[in-house]
């Protein structure tokens, strides 16, 4: 298992992720690869985004208070919430600044056959491409052994490792039942790859000031290689890909603070005020000012 650590400084805040982790089991004739594990202070909103077919992210509130926003709906979220959002499910994320949220957070990947039987132990996680609940406080004290083991590296802690994760979710797996949740099939994954774990942090991470050849070479491909690649999976360009991202940040940062649009035109990136106007109107056909006192505030799914 190959174990990389980052310890990122973030306004003042620690991100602490173990990337690169490829740590694989077999759960009910399924593959798992976990291929990052990470707690995080959420102090930039996370644009809208979505994962590769093959792909689920966990996301444990461990405390402070935020919105959620998948597939176009609402939700209010705070400590203990509980949410997985797998292949495809558009997803954003922003904190309340006065209490922000922190978050445990597990990226993986899975091989399954083609359809999975009804009796499968995991059926209902891999079925299940978004659920949210509120999930109280077993599955943070999982959580924080899996990052003990992670950090102390003990004899056996491999073995470990995977036992915990089992348990972790099967855990949350037992929070499916009795509850409504979308489905869709079971899908044949591809291999696990960190390259597309890879794309999605960096466009959700560095919106700001990724550039084609910098995310070419986070990924190890050559630019036409990795614009293929985003044609392919994404159905973007690398530019429609990061005016995706920017112009999501761009709706949380309008809609949950009291930012002008000069802070936020220099948070996102743009090189002055009427840049991003100019943008904001072509991509969204109204002005960030005229979007901020038109939007619709929803009351959201109050966990």
């Amino acid at each position: 298992m190959i174990v990389k650590t980052e310890n990122v400084k973030n306004t003042g805040d620690t991100i602490m992720k173990y990337r690169d982790l490829r740590l694989s089991f077999k759960m009910s004739d399924i593959d798992f690869m976990i291929l990052s594990i990470g707690e995080e202070t959420i102090l930039t909103p996370f644009p809208k985004h979505s994962h590769s077919k093959n792909s689920y992210e966990l996301h444990y509130i461990k405390s402070g208070r935020g919105t959620l926003i998948a597939d176009s709906v609402t939700y209010n979220v705070g400590p203990g919430s509980f949410f997985v959002t797998g292949p495809g499910v558009f997803h954003e994320q922003i904190s309340d600044m006065d209490d922000p949220m922190v978050e445990y957070g597990m990226y993986l990947q899975v091989s399954t056959a083609e359809v999975l039987r009804r009796d499968n132990t995991m059926a209902q996680f891999i079925n299940t491409p978004f659920f949210i609940c509120d999930a109280g406080q077993e599955p943070a004290l999982i959580m924080e052994e899996i990052f003990r083991e992670l950090r102390e590296k003990r004899f056996g802690y491999e073995l470990m490792l995977n036992a915990l994760i089992e348990q972790f979710l099967i855990t949350i797996t037992r929070f499916y039942e009795n509850r409504t949740v979308k489905r869709k099939k079971g899908t044949r994954a591809v291999p696990a790859d960190m390259t597309y774990l890879t794309i999605e942090e960096a466009f959700l991470y560095d919106y700001k000031d990724l550039t084609l050849p910098e995310l070419a070479r986070r990924v190890n491909l050559g630019i036409r290689q990795t614009q293929r690649l985003l044609n392919k999976h994404y159905n973007l360009t690398f530019s429609q890909k990061k005016d995706e991202a920017r112009m999501s940040a761009a709706l949380l940062l309008l809609k949950g603070t009291n930012k002008s649009v000069g802070e936020i035109s220099e948070e996102l990136g743009f090189s002055s005020p009427e840049h991003f106007t100019n943008s904001f109107k072509k991509y969204f056909g109204k002005t960030p000012g005229a979007y901020r006192k038109k939007s619709v505030h929803f009351d959201g799914f109050n966990l």
